[in-house]
């Protein structure tokens, strides 16, 4: 094996007959990403292999915590070809596939780690670097052609690559990367996590144990040395696990974080984690033995005399220089493999006691050998604002409160304090209506509600105020039950309706249709029943959901399901609709039947259904141009604001309510005169009662006392002058619907 320049980058070449056997290597992983920013690496190698497409020869990619690899085997040529589309597809991502990869993405739900090394390194280094390979990504459908492609200029680049092969060298190889400095890495960042310690995780049938290790071959034969004991132990001796398996991970150039995982029978937990730590401890204490030492470095010196192993030490060499993190040649290692001693693999063996994480799947009684428990709590609380907890519908146990200060916000128990300071802050993700999750460096994630305390919206608010903004993301399935509420009622009853509610909307609408672009506040099911609730007796209303591959419509009457339709997929008998809107059915069936895009498909719903000429651009996400914004009043003053009229009709056929409706919103002169007159007449009722209450029955009294009591306040409230300005809605609305200023709904 030689280290030549190719195209001037660094290239690890073995020599050996086809096929060729090639990596390009880039030093980014999971371990470079923020926690908002998940995915990034994994998505700009998912566009990448996109664009190169189908090969007939063998081609991949991985990500893992520090490295991005693209592979291919075959022909000199057929290597070049690829390498040349990866380059290429690198300068000019197919950003139109976006949408498309992230949900691939989400599908795949790879890892930069395997389940049990993401959970040991996610309690060790918090939600940054290596930790994250144990956290969620939570956002990919947020990425951004932006992000990406930003992503592509800072790590996918010349100065941040290298290359290895094994078999003749195609001709000609260029690799048009693009310029760029070398990226800058963060150091490495330990939680404040005690150890050695235990803690309860949900794998279920493993017990992990993990910790670091110094670089160096001690760190790999010390693991392989655990792990065959606890092998000829657990499987040989007592038959209580199957398989047990040791890695390590290298994670800066001092630091290898080593992990041995062991599978274990049913009710066998406890005695697992009690031999797997003794084995540690003896490890530790006492070393291997003459012959265990001489065994295990027998065994590497056979795999380095095996000359398959090339392919492997050029690719490590390759990762070893973009990555920073040394990697040793074969003269290297059979030098250090030569001056192991027992007192060092004692020594090292202690380090990974002492900084052991135990990961069980269930709670342990009592402790294993004093290794006690990792806290689930942190250490203080922060002092500030209190929120109490409500009484009723609420998850939160009793005598909790959520206090948010100038310092962060703590949810305080009986058993402790969940504590994220501001400055600690890695994401606030939202995932679903009112309901946050705050994520803190340190591992810590506080669940928010706002319907789990008392003024919670303003719990909620102070936290988002508090948190950046380029912090806060959506959750990716959050989208899920989103879609366009069209209500088949006028407009002036959605407005109603709205207003009646807690929180706003717009409104889009034509003679038919009300178009509702509701607030992200309510549960959009929950948005649905209330807004359908006042239009009228149970009126029609489509809930439209586009995604970039298809539309589906779902048809209420009232906020009961009554049909559901997704083209090309889940077809719905087309009768339904057409009886709900009053279509004939042979249209309603070409609208099913239609083909294309999903924006064609709405254009086709948009004239066969009489929708909004806007939906289809609402659909894709785009502003709500021509909308109204109404404003929630709650029940209270939307009640008081549909008393006054506020949301009659100018024009079109009122009802008798109506029309009165309208005549106290706008309290002509004569409206008014007549109303004083039911001052008087009402007034003089009121004294007549009180003078002949004796001559009357009790309920008779009080009833017709309620009755004329009423008509009085009303007409002394009719009688007021007009005293806001003209053209302005009360009910903070926006432009009264007789001003210019009002969205045609034509």
């Amino acid at each position: 094996m030689h280290e030549t320049l190719i195209d001037g980058i660094p290239a690890f070449l073995v020599e050996g007959p086809v096929p060729t056997t090639v990596g390009l290597v880039f030093g980014v992983g999971r371990a470079d990403e923020t926690f908002v920013r998940g995915g990034l690496t994994h998505l700009v190698e998912h566009l990448v292999m996109s664009a190169v497409g189908r090969t007939a020869y063998d081609s991949n990619a991985s990500v893992d915590l520090n490295r991005t690899e693209f592979t291919a085997s075959g022909t000199p040529e057929q290597v070049r070809d690829f390498l040349t589309r990866v380059c290429r597809a690198l300068g000019d991502l197919p950003v139109d596939r976006l949408r498309v990869e992230a949900d691939v993405l989400r599908t795949e739900g790879a890892a930069a780690a395997p389940p049990a090394v993401g959970i040991l390194l996610a309690e060790r280094y918090g939600t940054e670097g290596p930790g994250l390979a144990g956290v969620r990504e939570p956002a990919i459908r947020s990425l951004t052609a932006e992000d990406v492609q930003g992503w592509v200029r800072t790590w996918f680049t010349r100065q941040n690559a290298a290359l290895w092969l094994s078999g003749p060298v195609p001709e000609r190889l260029v690799l048009p990367l693009t310029e760029g400095a070398p990226p800058a890495r963060r150091p490495l960042r330990r939680a404040e996590v005690p150890t050695p310690g235990w803690l309860e995780t949900p794998m279920e049938g493993a017990v992990a144990l993990g910790g670091e290790l110094p670089p160096g071959v001690a760190g790999p034969m010390t693991l392989e040395l655990l792990r065959r004991r606890l092998e000829d132990e657990l499987r040989h001796r007592r038959g209580v696990a199957y398989a047990v398996g040791a890695d390590r991970f290298a994670l800066d150039a001092e630091t290898r974080f080593g992990v041995v995982v062991t599978d274990v029978r049913p009710g066998q937990e406890d005695l697992v984690v009690r031999v797997l730590w003794r084995e540690v401890q003896r490890l530790a204490d006492e070393g291997p033995t003459a012959e265990e030492l001489e065994v295990e470095r027998r065994t590497i010196l056979a795999d380095l005399d095996d000359g398959r192993g090339d392919a492997g030490e050029a690719a490590s060499l390759a990762e070893a220089r973009v990555t920073g993190v040394p990697a040793y040649d074969r003269v290297e290692l059979r030098r250090q493999l030569s001056g192991v001693t027992t007192a060092e693999i004692r020594q090292t063996a202690a380090r990974l006691r002492n900084g052991a994480l135990l990961a069980v799947p269930g709670p342990l009684d009592p402790d294993p050998a004093g290794v006690p428990r990792i806290p689930g709590w942190s250490r203080d609380a922060v002092q500030g604002r209190t929120f109490r907890r409500r009484r009723r519908r609420t998850g939160v146990p009793k005598g909790a409160t959520l206090v948010v200060g100038d310092d962060g916000v703590s949810a305080v128990l009986e058993e402790g304090a969940i504590t994220v300071r501001w400055a600690d802050a890695v994401g606030l993700v939202r995932q679903g209506p009112g309901e946050y999750q705050l994520l803190g460096r340190d591992g810590f994630a506080l669940p928010l509600s706002a319907a789990d305390w008392r003024d919670g919206e303003e719990a909620v608010a102070l936290v988002r105020a508090a948190v950046p903004d380029e912090l806060q993301v959506d959750d990716d399935d959050v989208e899920e039950t989103a879609g366009l509420l069209l209500i088949r009622s006028p407009e002036h009853r959605v407005r109603e309706a709205i207003a009646m509610s807690d929180h706003g909307a717009t409104v889009i609408a034509n003679a038919e249709w009300t178009a509702v672009v509701a607030d992200d506040a309510p549960d959009f099911l929950v948005r649905q029943a209330e807004l359908t609730a006042a239009p009228g007796r149970s009126p029609v209303s489509l809930v439209l959901r586009q995604t970039h591959a298809d539309l589906e419509y779902v048809l209420y009457r009232g906020y009961k399901e009554i049909a559901r339709h997704r083209w090309g997929i889940a077809p719905a008998d087309p009768r339904l609709l057409a009886e709900a809107v009053q279509r004939a059915e042979e249209s309603v069936s070409r609208l099913h039947r239609a083909g294309g895009t999903p924006r064609d498909i709405a254009e086709e719903a948009v004239a066969a259904l009489g929708l909004p000429p806007q939906v289809p651009a609402l659909l894709a996400g785009e502003p709500a141009v021509g909308g109204q914004r109404v404003e929630g009043a709650g029940a209270f003053g939307g009640f008081k604001a549909s008393l006054r009229g506020d949301f009659v009709p100018e024009q079109g056929k009122r009802t008798r309510l109506e029309r009165y409706q309208r005549l106290a919103h706008r309290r002509p002169p004569w409206f008014r005169a007549l109303n004083a007159a039911g001052v008087l007449v009402y007034g003089l009722l009121v004294w007549g009662l009180v003078s002949w209450r004796e001559h009357l029955d009790g309920w008779q009294f009080w009833l017709l006392l309620a009755l004329c009591g009423a008509s009085l306040l009303n007409a002394v409230w009719d009688a007021r002058p007009l005293r806001r300005p003209a053209g302005t809605d009360p009910a903070g609305t926006g432009p009264a619907p007789s001003e210019p200023g009002r969205t045609p709904t034509g």
